[in-house]
């Protein structure tokens, strides 16, 4: 995947085999969030190496931060009030909170191949501002 020896097209099938390798996971039962975030690192690396396709399970960064948003399922906001008094959260919440960054720490990449007037580059920006709050 990243031996720059390959061509292209055979470092996009290794891609596409670790891709795969996640949702085998997923299958077994494993976390969700830590298989999205484990898929996030290589999606984000392969959008950055061989560029943006609109509408690719793989290098769309759209469908990327959409389906981490939809993992994270609560609105920035609550979240961003988590972050204040996380010290003092139960557990559970803390691991919560960390599963979240682990989430959103790999899109840190996306950020400069969205437009800059991109409604959801303003929003990736406003969530990856937490990252540094986040246990």
């Amino acid at each position: 995947m990243r031996d720059s020896r390959l061509t292209v097209e055979s470092r996009l099938r290794w891609v596409r085999l670790a891709l795969l390798a996640c949702r085998r996971r997923r299958e077994t039962g494993a976390e969700s969030a830590r298989i999205l975030a484990d898929e996030a690192h290589i999606r984000v690396y392969a959008i950055r190496s061989f560029g943006v396709v609109p509408g690719d399970e793989v290098q769309d960064p759209v469908r990327l931060c959409e389906a981490v948003f939809a993992e994270i399922a609560q609105d920035r906001d609550a979240v961003a009030v988590d972050t204040l008094d996380w010290r003092d959260l139960p557990p559970p919440e803390m691991l919560r909170l960390r599963r979240i960054k682990n989430l959103l720490t790999p899109l840190r990449g996306l950020t400069d191949v969205l437009a800059a007037d991109d409604p959801l580059r303003r929003e990736l920006t406003e969530w990856l501002a937490l990252v540094p709050e986040l246990p």
